[in-house]
């Protein structure tokens, strides 16, 4: 530095207006009230008239304080929302890359509806389809919650019969 240049004089905190009386302060640290009085009377004001606002995800009305971050009317406006923008996301993301967009699988046909005598309507089962299934939230899709199911003939064995054959049991 030259000796006719002066240095430029160290600047503090700018000064900031009070959140409640909008009094100008020099804040400390993440301070956002003048003093203690105005953070208490702050949080001490009465609740706001709900107002009106519009659903992004349906158009919709709702009413909702305003002092409130509420953006949709429901958490199932907002899931939904979620799930638009995810599958925007990937459409974009899959015609960047070349790529055919992912594609939901088709549903499986409701099964058959069988009448027996003497009994209720009842579904008519896949004889190969496991009995522990429920559907997937997702894709509604057949989920096994039990992967190995004994059969009854595993179930109840029986039992060998012959002159060599000497079935365990318990001495008393």
């Amino acid at each position: 530095m030259s000796p006719d240049t002066v240095p430029p004089a160290p600047t503090g905190p700018e000064p900031v207006n009070c959140l409640f009386c909008q009094g100008e302060f020099i804040p400390q640290p993440r301070q956002v009230y003048c003093s203690p009085r105005c953070k208490s009377a702050f949080h001490r004001r009465p609740p706001a008239e709900p107002q009106d606002h519009t659903c992004p995800a349906y158009q919709g009305t709702f009413t909702a304080n305003p002092r409130i971050r509420q953006v949709y009317c429901s958490p199932a406006c907002r899931h939904r929302a979620a799930k638009q923008r995810d599958d925007q996301r990937n459409e974009q993301r899959a015609a960047r890359l070349g790529e055919t967009p992912p594609t939901r699988p088709e549903l499986p046909p409701p099964p058959k509806a069988v009448t027996r005598p003497g009994r209720q309507l009842s579904a008519e089962r896949d004889p190969l389809e496991p009995t522990a299934t429920r559907d997937c939230p997702h894709c509604r899709q057949p989920v096994t919650i039990v992967a190995l199911l004994a059969t009854p003939e595993a179930a109840r064995p029986a039992m060998p019969a012959g002159p060599d054959v000497i079935p365990l049991r318990r001495t008393p």
